[in-house]
């Protein structure tokens, strides 16, 4: 008997319904009822009372349904079994921009192991330079860099955006809303201008007018955390990537300032390899994965 039956036979017993079940199981009302009379054919067994209400089972029917329900934990299990086998030897080995490193892989990660119990996974922190030529020799298995690859030999995929906001601490006296003008009077705590948010960040000033050379920049770190700390004391505002800041806003530490003519997103990309005959169809499963379900589970 066609195991995808007796699934679609539990669907119609549990939503009462051969039409709901049909719904569910996207095929015609008349197809499922079909394949019902089918299973009752095969089994010389009435199974379902129709009627307008829906459907209840039969004694008979009963006893399939029962066991159908095994026959479907046992075949999922069997499923699980097999994919645990193909990937119990598997290495996820991962590079990443420390902001994604840091702030919306780690609640990722648990997914995809929650999924994959059995893959290793190893997470390397470094500058999307030498993650892309990281990828393109062949070592790692996907990369999550800011900006579009350099390299055009890469697969390269958008996953996710995340708006740049000017900050302050909690206490600083600072309107909620400055003017481009106003925000020369002010002290500023800078990335470091070997990062890319931070080179982003100082073209997008330049195109709205923002001399950022004639901006009170009290010093640049090339840490997020030191800025974050730095700002939520009270010394400076800063330009900091949304998804770093959630934990300081939510505890009151940080406030967003907004600002005349500011909107600007950092775009995330996933780059791997080009896909060959070579290469582990189970880990391309795996990417696929990742780039469906990362910005669903970014912390």
């Amino acid at each position: 008997m066609n195991f995808n039956y007796l699934s679609q036979f539990v669907d119609v017993v549990k939503l009462g319904s051969i039409s709901k079940g049909a719904e569910k199981n996207h095929i015609s009302q008349s197809a499922l009822s079909q394949q019902i009379k089918l299973m009752e054919q095969f089994l010389d067994s009435t199974l379902l009372e129709r009627s307008n209400k829906g459907v209840s089972l039969t004694p008979q029917g009963n006893i399939v349904y029962k066991q159908s329900l095994q026959i479907i934990t046992l075949y999922n299990k069997m499923l699980q079994d097999i994919e645990r086998m193909q990937n119990q030897d598997k290495v996820l080995e991962i590079f990443s921009t420390s902001s994604i490193c840091d702030y919306a892989l780690p609640c990722t990660l648990y997914h995809i192991k929650k999924k994959y119990p059995q893959l290793t996974i190893k997470l390397s922190n470094m500058s999307s330079q030498l993650i892309e030529e990281h990828i393109a020799c062949g070592q790692g298995t996907i990369g999550f860099i800011s900006g579009k690859p350099k390299n055009k030999s890469l697969i390269s995929k958008k996953i996710f955006s995340d708006k740049i906001c000017l900050v302050a601490g909690n206490d600083m006296s600072v309107p909620a809303y400055l003017s481009k003008e106003m925000l020369y009077d002010y002290p500023i705590i800078m990335l470091d201008s070997s990062k890319y948010i931070r080179h982003q960040l100082d073209k997008y000033l330049k195109k709205i007018g923002i001399d950022v050379s004639n901006l009170k920049i009290l010093y640049s770190l090339d840490s997020i955390e030191s800025i974050k700390s730095s700002s939520a004391r009270g010394f400076g505002l800063a330009f900091l990537p949304y998804m770093t800041i959630k934990k300081e806003l939510y505890n009151k530490q940080l406030k967003i300032i907004e600002m005349d003519d500011f909107k600007l997103d950092n775009n995330f990309y996933t780059v791997t390899k080009p896909l060959d005959d070579s290469y582990d169809k189970e880990i391309y499963k795996l990417i696929n994965y990742i780039e469906k379900t990362i910005s669903k589970t970014i912390c």
